[in-house]
Formats: C-alpha cells, structure tokens, sequence
C-alpha cells in the first residue's frame, strides 16, 4: 500500500496549502495501487506527537505500507534525530520514501546522502526559525508589547495587535474572582465549583480548574500598578525592565522569561522573571492585588505541592464518569489508608465515584500488568528481534572470515608488503573470536527459561518510583465506576 503524508503548522498564504500537498504527490505516485492520505494540520514537525504521523507509523510497524510518499522531507520531520529514528524502521519494514520537491527516492545510495545532507539543513533552517522568534520575542517585551499567541483572559488584541484591550464579559468573571478570593474570604475551591455551576467556562469551553484559577490570580497582567507593586515585585527577586515611573500609570505588567532558566511556577517564584510594564489598562485595583499575593503566600496556594507518593498509577486514574483525572489522598486523621477521589467532584461537575481506596485499585492493575510482562519477556527472548540480532552476528562473522581468507590469499603476492598483511590477520583473527564470544553469549541468553524470573519477588521490593515507571510504560488509563474498574493497556 501507498500512503501519503501532509502536513501544516500554519496557514499562511505565500506557503503551500496541505491540499496542494496531496495534488503534487499523487502526481508521482505509482497508478493502480491504494493509496491513503494522512495529513496533520497546526502540528510543528519538530516533534513526533502528531496525531496522523503516529498512525501511519503504526501501519508502517505492521507491514501494511510499503511507499511513502511526501511533497517535501521537513513536511514529515524537521528533526535529524527523529528522523534518522524513523528512517531505521522505514529500512527495517522495507519502506521507500519518496519526495516530491528534492525528486530522488531513498532506494538509492544517492539518495540516501542526499537525504541525510537535507535534514540537516532542514534541522538548521528550524533553529535559525525559533532564534528569530526569541528575538522577536524579547523584543516585543522592551518595546512594551504583548508577546503574541494568545491573549490573557480578560483581555484581547486591537485591530493593530500591538496592545492589550479589555474583554467585557471575561472581565466581569475576573473581578469576580478576585473579590470573591481577597474580600470575601473564598478557597480557590469553592471559586471554581461556583464558576462551574454557573456555567462560565472558559474561552476555550472547558470547566474551570483550580490551576486555572490559580493563574489569574497570580498574573500581574491584571493589576492597575503603583509604586507598592513595584516594591512587591523587586523584594520577590523579579527583574524590572524599564524606569520605574513606567510601572506606576495604572498599567498592567507582562512577565517573561527562559522556561528551562525557571525556578518554579511561573508567577510563583518571581526571582529571575523578568517584567515589562505593559501599555494596557489593568483590571484590578493594586490594594486588592496585592492582598491576594499575600493571602497565596500564607496559604501556599500557587504551589504543586503533591508528589505522588500515595500510589504508584497516580496520574494514570481518571472518574468513569466525567472524565477527571482523580487524585490519592490519605484519609486525614492517623493515615490508615489511602483512596482516590474524583477531582471533578472538587470542580462541581460531577457527583463522585465515592471514596475507592488505592490498595483495592493497585492490587487488581498489578496482577495484569504482571501478565503482560511476562508476556512482553517471553515474546522478548524468543521474538523476531532476537533472530535478527543473531542474523546480524553471523552476517559480521561472515565477513570477517572473507576478508582473513582474502589476506592468507595476498600473502604470496611479492608487491605486497607481508608484514603489514601479518599485522592485519592477527586483528581480524583476534576480532573474529570477540565476535564469537559475543555471538555465544546472546544466544545463551535467548535460550533462557522466563520462568525463571520471579516477577512476584521483583515486584515486592520495587520501590514506588520503579513501580510507577513500569505503570507508565504499560498502563494507558485506568478508570473508576462505582462498582467496576476498567484498565487500558498501551
């Protein structure tokens, strides 16, 4: 089977459409064979997580395409690493990839130099791409611009995008939130169960979140700033950009900054962030601002402070019934035991599964996650891998036998200089017992009884974080019902 791939980070007129994509690689597609299109739109091609590419991959590792057909090679990656990753099972299945733009295909040997000469310069061209974006970037910043994507809640972008105005409706949500966490004295829980069950949801149509509440709460993108701000914010460690005088006209502040550079979460650990006074009006009086920082600080509100030491498959447990991720807690008082609760019970959307407690859950996940290791180990030493990892031994064996046969044969040849020849048999006569040793030792290891490994006794003594590295390996989802747990393997 044929397949075409497309795809398209933005839409932008001077580029070629995903469309145009397909009409140029249908051109030089063999007639008569099946061809079936993947196409992947807004997804960059510096990373693999794109929904259409991972499924034709999956087709790919079955057997099912054997052409691949794309209009050009950074349209299916702009990674050299990834690609190089992906050409080793494109060789592997068999699988010819075929461009339309630099017209060679990789069955040749030309082709495949050109091919790896190309993705390195595709793979400069996106670092020479995402350099100019960060320049752009800070410079937005000093010039007291937004620094583009997409506008803070509350807010949006005039005709010109170059300043902040407010969002009426949105706005009134954010006052609303603030009142209710510095005046009236509410958690961020019940802001959110209260946001919920009036039917705000956010821009993007989603329930409210805590973190998502907890974010506005934090952002100096709403605070009509003073000089009581600017004070606050040079006392936590922040970098002001610009005079002072800059930050005290009632304007809003954008915060930026290296995310790999982070202490922490942004608008939680201010020290390092850099601030630029915005040209926007704010939203929130700085007295009323600034009272809420201090509450956050007290309470240690804006801080991930789980760790997930309850139980090894927290993160992968979701409610049957609404779809929430569920968290492990211990039961307060003496911790006897543990359970999971549904966090969307917490947001005001959903009445509960009750409280399941996590040895119950972990118990039944693990007997199956024993069963699919021991068949993953079986099928690991007696697979197809196996046999071609000795294939590959021989082969090399094999060679190295040629070339002593073809020394021994020179050594009688008078132009030759014979101790040069001496010299390079004793290496290869010394390689080929290395690899023979080599080929000895695997296939001893292929020949082991998976019995012999005593999955129980492992598992045991595993610590949690080893238990919780094998869960996430394994394990997809695992959801809860009030009276059944369903499990969801990779």
């Amino acid at each position: 089977m044929q397949a075409i791939y497309a795809r398209q980070s933005v839409e932008k007129i001077d580029s070629i459409s995903i469309e145009m994509q397909i009409q140029q690689c249908k051109r030089i597609c063999r007639e008569n064979d099946a061809v079936t299109v993947w196409k992947d739109s807004g997804f960059s091609g510096t990373t693999t997580a794109r929904p259409a590419f991972q499924q034709m991959m999956e087709q790919i590792r079955s057997g099912k395409i054997q052409e691949v057909y794309v209009y050009k090679l950074d349209r299916i990656s702009r990674s050299l690493c990834d690609f190089a990753a992906m050409m080793r099972l494109f060789r592997k299945k068999g699988v010819t990839l075929y461009s339309v733009q630099e017209r060679f295909d990789t069955q040749t040997e030309t082709g495949g130099i050109l091919l790896h000469l190309l993705m390195m310069f595709a793979e400069m061209e996106q670092k020479t791409i995402a350099a100019r974006v960060k320049d752009n970037y800070y410079a937005r910043a000093k010039r007291q611009m937004p620094l583009g994507g997409i506008a803070p809640y509350g807010y949006r972008y005039n005709e010109t995008g170059h300043d902040l105005v407010t969002e009426e409706a949105e706005r009134e949500n954010v006052v609303a939130i603030y009142l209710a966490y510095g005046v009236k004295g509410w958690n961020v829980e019940q802001i959110v169960q209260s946001i919920n069950r009036q039917g705000k949801n956010t821009r993007t149509g989603h329930h409210w979140s805590n973190a998502g509440v907890l974010r506005i709460l934090r952002n100096p993108v709403y605070v009509r700033g003073n000089y009581s701000v600017v004070q606050f914010l040079q006392k936590k460690g922040a970098v002001l950009e610009h005079p002072t005088e800059w930050y005290c006209h009632n304007n809003g502040y954008v915060v930026y900054g290296d995310p790999h550079q982070r202490q922490g979460l942004k608008f939680s650990h201010w020290e390092g962030e850099h601030v630029t006074a915005g040209r926007h009006l704010g939203i929130i009086d700085a007295s009323l601002w600034l009272a809420v920082q201090e509450r956050l600080d007290w309470r240690g509100g804006a801080c991930n402070r789980g760790t997930g030491s309850c139980s090894w498959i927290q993160g992968l447990v979701t409610c049957g019934l609404c779809g929430t991720r569920c968290y492990a807690r211990n039961n307060g008082k003496g911790a006897m035991y543990t359970y999971f609760v549904c966090r969307g019970k917490r947001l005001g959307i959903c009445t509960g599964i009750g409280a399941v407690q996590t040895h119950r859950v972990e118990s039944c996940v693990a007997g199956v996650l024993r069963k699919r290791c021991m068949e993953l180990l079986a099928f690991e030493t007696g697979g197809e891998d196996a046999e071609t990892i000795s294939q590959k031994d021989a082969i090399a064996l094999g060679d190295l036998e040629q070339r002593i046969h073809t020394l021994l044969g020179a050594l009688s040849s008078a132009n030759v200089s014979k101790d040069v020849i001496q010299a390079e048999l004793e290496r290869l006569v010394k390689e080929k017992k290395e690899k023979e040793t080599t080929l000895r030792v695997k296939q001893m290891r292929q020949e082991r009884d998976v019995s012999l490994f005593d999955w129980d006794s492992w598992w045991k003594k595993a610590p949690l974080s080893v238990r919780r590295q094998t869960a996430g390996m394994l394990l997809e989802e695992v959801r809860l019902y009030p009276s059944e747990i369903q499990i969801q393997m990779r």
